[in-house]
């Protein structure tokens, strides 16, 4: 025990003068030699190579995402394109296609694909990736044929031919009588003449109740009257080109031109220009629509919107043509064949004072700026002036029935 002893002193001795623990026995050599501690030269050698293989490992790793996204953006395109079924030619027959606002390719494609144009989405979806003008794609009614090419059918729908004329117009000056007509007009078919008015083909009895539910269309609350929605949508209804499906609802179609109206207000001072002209939004409408109807120029209906507030801040009756002409246009009577000084109608504003109940039009971007910035002057009367329809105007009575009488005598449209 004692040689042994002094053995295991002779050893822990040699480990302290080596700088090693005797838990280091681990480095010895075969022949029970502490190994050398390594030299800090093969440290950084060996963390070198560490980070040498760090970095491979990284590029090794961008490489596989690069190769990822090529397979995805390139190769898999390829390949569908190549493998899509797809008809050949330019196909045979006649078939109604309808686009509808807002549809991406994809949504053109099922609708092809559901009539028999196209063999399969993919195949209309190809070819419109390929070619940008298929963005130009407008919603309306097209007539293709059965059994296309994804190709031949996109090169007809960009043909304008292909497209049926049934957008529903409504001009400026219209009247909700005149859209009306207009919603409840029957499609055109692929036969029908150029001059053919063509509609949605919606039920009269549904447009009339759609517009009489005023309060369920969305009108916007800057135009409400006394908190409540106008008794009628007359004015609401922004004179613009629309497309209406055959399988769509009155209410819809109404509201899209509602939305246009308020896209038009909000993107302009209409409504803050009111209160400085003295009026409601809704009155300024009124004024709005009175000018669409008696003055064909803008600068006209500027100072015909004078010529009403000038007669309505001096408590004079308007007495204008127009508002009596749509009283008769309600009562279903001919307009040429009326007395404006005599119908019996809240619209006559020879015989009621201040503004009529509602506007009596659908009025334009150029009357609507009219009303919200009237023109300068304190006229009273205005009149055609050529046959061109140009309006004289004047604060003069006597003057203005010198015009009168002028304008008669020219057969410029005095009556």
């Amino acid at each position: 025990m004692r040689q042994r002893s002094a053995e295991h002193d002779e050893e822990f001795a040699d480990s302290l003068l080596s700088g090693r623990h005797g838990h280091d026995t681990d480095h010895a050599d075969p022949a029970g030699r502490p190994s050398p501690r390594p030299r800090r030269s093969d440290r950084h050698a060996r963390s070198r190579q560490r980070g040498h293989r760090r970095v491979l490992w990284v590029f090794a790793g961008l490489f596989v995402v690069v190769v990822v996204l090529v397979s995805w953006l390139v190769v898999v395109p390829i390949y569908h394109h190549f493998t899509t079924s797809d008809y050949s030619g330019s196909g045979t027959g006649s078939v109604r296609v309808t686009v509808v606002a807002n549809d991406a390719a994809s949504d053109i494609a099922a609708e092809l694909k559901a009539k028999g144009v196209v063999k399969s989405t993919g195949a209309f979806v190809h070819a419109a990736d390929d070619n940008s003008d298929s963005r130009s794609i407008q919603p309306g009614t097209y007539v293709l044929r059965k059994h296309m090419s994804g190709v031949s059918a996109l090169d007809l729908m960009l043909d304008p031919k292909s497209r049926v004329d049934d957008d529903v117009v409504v001009t400026e000056g219209a009247t909700t009588l005149d859209v009306g007509r207009r919603l409840s007009a029957q499609p055109c078919s692929s036969d029908s003449d150029a001059s053919a008015v063509c509609g949605p083909g919606y039920p009269s009895a549904s447009v009339t109740a759609a517009m009489a539910d005023v309060s369920a269309l969305g009108i916007p609350p800057a135009f409400e009257v006394k908190g409540k929605a106008p008794a009628s949508v007359e004015g609401f209804l922004y004179p613009a080109k629309y497309f209406f499906p055959e399988d769509g609802k009155p209410v819809s179609a109404l509201q899209q031109m509602i939305t246009q109206f308020a896209e038009q207000v909000r993107g302009t001072d209409f409504t803050s220009q009111a209160k400085a002209n003295g009026f409601t939004a809704y009155q300024q409408l009124v004024v709005a629509s009175i000018a669409q109807s008696e003055a064909k120029y803008p600068a006209d209906m500027a100072k015909v919107a004078r010529v009403i507030m000038n007669r309505i801040a001096g408590d004079t009756p308007l007495k204008i043509d127009a508002t009596s002409a749509y009283a008769a246009k309600l009562k279903g009577q001919d307009p040429t064949k009326v007395i404006y000084a005599t119908i019996d109608s809240p619209y006559n504003t020879y015989t009621h004072d201040g503004l009529p109940p509602t506007p009596i039009s659908n009025p334009g971007a150029d009357a609507l700026d009219a009303a919200a910035h009237p023109a300068k002057g304190n006229w009273l009367f205005y009149v055609n002036k050529d046959k061109a329809g140009h309006l004289f105007f004047t604060n003069s009575e006597t003057a203005f029935v010198q015009a009168v009488a002028k304008c008669r005598a020219n057969n410029w449209g005095c009556g």
